[in-house]
Order: C-alpha cells, then structure tokens, then sequence
C-alpha cells in the first residue's frame, strides 16, 4: 500500500493515531494524574494496535507495519518506548495554546485524511481505515473512568469526549 502515497501522505496515515489520541486526552479538565493516564492509556493502546493481526482492509495493517518498522529502529523498546512516546506526544501538545487549539488540529489533520483516504484508496479501504481509528480513539476515551469520586460513579466516556469523538467521526464522514 505504501507505493501508493507520497511521503507527505503517508506521514499524515502514520500520525493520525496519536492524533486521535491528543484530541480524546484534551477533551477533558481532568486532575493532572487523570490526565498522564490517560496519555499513557492512549500511547500503549496505539502500540498494542501494531501487534494485531485481524484488521479488516489492507491500509491499517500496513500503516501499523511502517510504525512497528520505525519502532524497530529506536533502541528504547517496551514501556522505555511506551514512556518515550509519551514525552513526544506531551511535547507536541505544550505547543499549543489552549486544549482546544490542540483538538482543532486533530480535527484538522482528520479533514487531511479524509481528503486523502477518499482520493486514493477504494471507498471500502477507506471506510475500514477510518472504522479502525476510531476504533482506537474510542478505545482511548473509555481508558480512563471519567467523573468518579474514589473511583465510585462516573463514565467510561464523559459527555465532552463523546463531542471529540462524533466531531472525529463526523469529519471522517462517517458515525460512531
């Protein structure tokens, strides 16, 4: 599948995950704790991905291929890798002024890979694609219980995350 995309497009396939995840763990004002979780629920859940081998299509399978390739390269691996993609996402995410800065790039980078999935691939390449990121990014929004006291009461996914969610999905063109 690589063959079939330049390199920038292929670095918006490869990005999208983590996206997904910062805008999901931005939905939220959530204690600092909470928040680092849910980071770290978000980047173990995307490297869990690249193991799987039961992904419906051919493009997410051979995304996740090139991220376990460029993985394989970095002499971290484990929760050493799993801590150092955490630092990177934190990193990219004090780029931004406000949460909703950050969200409104993701949505962005999603409206990027729309285009290009809806231009390049089959309807049904894409469609599998974009069923499996949000597959992952609704994944990440119920890592982390939201609302709990103590850990009593709350939601899997707070009423704000589910807004990140339909907003992502709505932008892929398709519902949740």
């Amino acid at each position: 599948m690589r063959q079939y995309f330049t390199d920038e497009e292929w670095t918006i396939l490869l990005q999208a995950p983590m996206e997904a995840v910062m805008a999901v763990c931005l939905a939220d004002n959530v204690d600092p704790i909470s928040f680092l979780k849910e980071i770290k629920a978000g980047v173990t859940i995307v490297t869990e991905e690249k193991t799987r081998t039961d992904l419906a299509g051919d493009l997410a399978p051979a995304v996740l291929s090139a991220m376990a390739d460029i993985d394989a390269v970095d002499p971290l691996e484990g929760d050493q890798l799993i801590l150092k993609k955490q630092f990177e996402l934190l990193g990219l995410m004090q780029t931004f002024d406000r949460p909703k800065d950050a969200r409104d790039r993701a949505i962005a980078h999603f409206q990027q890979l729309a285009t290009l999935l809806d231009n390049k691939v089959t309807g049904a390449q894409a469609l599998d694609f974009k069923n499996w990121l949000m597959s992952v990014a609704q994944r990440v929004a119920e890592a982390q219980k939201e609302g709990s006291v103590m850990g009593i009461g709350g939601s899997r996914i707070s009423n704000r995350e589910l807004e990140v969610l339909n907003r992502l999905a709505a932008t892929l063109g398709i519902s949740l």
